[in-house]
């Protein structure tokens, strides 16, 4: 596990290699289709509404949209990678890419409201059918964390060739234990590229039936991953799913209404679509891959210390085993304890039963139905270029601290009904507005009177840390 100041600095590229090299096979009609719009609090406190973890740094030194927008670009162009997620996650998506030379390439799709997976995946394929009507599309969610690129592209390899057969090919992978936090997929008669046609989907089990999934050897976690022709998944939503399909093919490319759009049924593509289509098949895939979907599952995803714990940040521990600490903030001694989840950021600390650790999203519902801040929206907010601490808020003021990493650049958050004073606490930075930039060194500040957003770029090797004073306009 990566800190979120562990960043690499200068720009990024997302592709590594050409697409033909990695798939050898003609790549112009493959597209991935990334579902970024998810707004899970499985995670809470490190997951938010308004920061999910898609847009956490979790596994190394970049968010996991970012590393999945990587995994992406080592198999199709960057031109034929589209992003669904909320409109008003759209900001949050162009922060990541400012870190990369791909703003501009990747396409985003946006929904006017979050709908689940059935209404963002025909949203997507629908936009991208648009362009080329013979695509075939790889679905990844945003938040995975995958392992083994090579096995993992050899497994996409078979994948596209089962969907261009017409079937719709979802990732399942082969269990190693009797994980009851994931559906499973029953595998039935075997297809060639050893995939195998979908028999059924079954709901979360229970612990003594997920055991008798892992002996019989045909049963496998529900990755969320799909391959399929596009105009193969637009038929099977038009026969089985008319009421997600008509609204959306009845309207104009990027016209859809929120009140159309968010009185769409709200359910999973897999209820939708792939429990009843006779088009389904699995490819059992071996490569490492967990969608960290609660802080059990993050532990048994990271490696392990010699007394089976997870760590992250100042922590000391004494007698304390099989546990996960995670400190975002301070420092955090624990002692005697095993089997716990621990984790602090700097408004809020969850503990728990690592069994019971599924119970962190039930605390963010609580809070907000409290009208607590802490269920929503973090006080530090971690971005590619660095991050934005939320110090004190007024009425009439804010006051934020904004770390910005060497060679990166972040925006201010001015509105036209504020003023803004920035004052340099670290480093030295340039302020680039529309008439040209401005160096502030160390106890230097500026007053920014016209609302206008502006460009904060440290272009030393050190740090910059700057305070920002918002003050409503009188």
């Amino acid at each position: 596990m990566g800190s979120p100041e562990g960043a690499p600095s200068g720009r990024v590229r997302l592709r590594s290699c050409s697409a033909n090299s990695v798939l050898k096979m003609p790549k112009e009609n493959l597209y991935c289709l990334i579902l970024a719009g998810g707004r899970g609090t499985r995670l809470w406190p490190l997951s938010r509404r308004s920061l999910p973890k898609q847009f956490l740094t979790i596994n190394g030194d970049e968010s996991l949209l970012l590393a999945t927008l990587k995994r992406a670009a080592r198999l199709v162009a960057e031109e034929n990678i589209f992003v669904v997620l909320e409109e008003e996650q759209r900001s949050l998506i162009e922060e990541n890419l400012r870190s990369t030379d791909s703003l501009g390439k990747i396409k985003i799709v946006t929904e006017p409201v979050g709908r689940n997976t059935a209404p963002a995946i025909l949203l997507g394929t629908r936009e991208i059918a648009s362009e080329d009507e013979d695509a075939v599309i790889m679905v990844f969610p945003s938040d995975h964390v995958v392992g083994d690129d090579e096995n993992f592209r050899d497994h996409v390899r078979r994948a596209v060739s089962l969907a261009e057969d017409d079937y719709i090919v979802c990732f399942g992978i082969t269990p190693s234990v009797p994980e009851t936090g994931y559906g499973y997929i029953e595998g039935g008669e075997p297809l060639r590229d050893g995939g195998l046609r979908i028999k059924r989907f079954v709901e979360k089990p229970s612990a003594e039936v997920a055991s008798e999934y892992l002996l019989s050897g045909n049963f496998f976690w529900n990755s969320g991953m799909f391959v399929f022709r596009a105009r193969t998944m637009v038929d099977e939503y038009a026969a089985f799913c008319p009421d997600l399909y008509e609204p959306i093919h009845e309207t104009s490319r990027g016209k859809i209404s929120r009140d159309i759009y968010g009185g769409l049924p709200s359910v999973p593509v897999d209820r939708a679509v792939m429990e009843k289509t006779s088009r389904g098949a699995v490819i059992p895939s071996s490569f490492p891959w967990s969608d960290i979907g609660s802080w059990r599952l993050f532990y048994e995803f990271f490696p392990k210390d010699s007394e089976g714990n997870v760590l992250e940040g100042d922590v000391i521990l004494k007698g304390t085993q099989d546990s996960i600490v995670k400190s975002g903030s301070r420092l955090v001694c624990v002692s005697g304890l095993r089997n716990v989840a621990v984790i602090e950021t700097r408004d809020a600390v969850f503990i728990s039963d690592l069994d019971r650790s599924n119970e962190a999203g039930e605390f963010a519902k609580e809070l907000r139905e409290r009208g607590r801040d802490e269920a929503d929206r973090p006080k530090v907010v971690h971005y590619p270029w660095g991050s934005r601490e939320e110090i004190e808020k007024g009425k009439l003021s804010k006051v934020t601290k904004t770390t910005v990493f060497s060679g990166k650049t972040a925006r201010t958050e001015n509105t036209s009904s504020h003023d803004l004073r920035l004052l340099v606490l670290e480093g030295e930075a340039l302020i680039i507005g529309d008439k040209g930039g401005d160096k502030l060194g160390l106890g230097q500040t500026v007053f920014l009177e016209d609302g206008a957003n502006y460009a904060v770029e440290n272009k030393t090797d050190d740090i910059l840390i700057i305070l920002e004073v918002f003050s409503v306009r009188g």
